[in-house]
């Protein structure tokens, strides 16, 4: 009999500041989906002082963030850094299929 998949942490995040869009929160359960929900790749990359390629590889592989990287990440999102780690800790233990490169939600497998 298989364990059902527990319930994750669901969090709301406000996308980093623009002048064209109103801020809308938006519900994220992972790392992928809240570096997403922040806004394009290349603004976050560039708000959070990391290159896109290594932003490309923290959306598919959490677990290689440095403590570093992810406390940035938190102080971005305006999050506590526990939380941070629960979304991280989540998307490792259930892989999410990675989005594309424009804003938006990964879906879960």
């Amino acid at each position: 009999m298989k364990t059902p998949k527990p319930a994750p942490l669901t969090i709301q995040v406000l996308p980093l500041e623009r002048e064209q869009l109103p801020k809308v929160p938006v519900s994220c359960r992972s790392l992928a989906e809240l570096i997403h929900s922040l806004g394009t790749r290349k603004e976050v990359s560039e708000a959070w002082k990391v290159v896109p390629r290594t932003l490309a590889l923290r959306v598919q592989k959490p677990e290689t963030a440095t403590l570093e990287e992810l406390q940035r990440l938190a102080e971005l999102a305006k999050l506590d850094l526990p939380t941070v780690f629960e979304l991280a800790y989540y998307q490792m233990r259930y892989p999410v299929v990675v989005p594309t490169p424009q804003r938006g939600r990964p879906k879960q497998h």
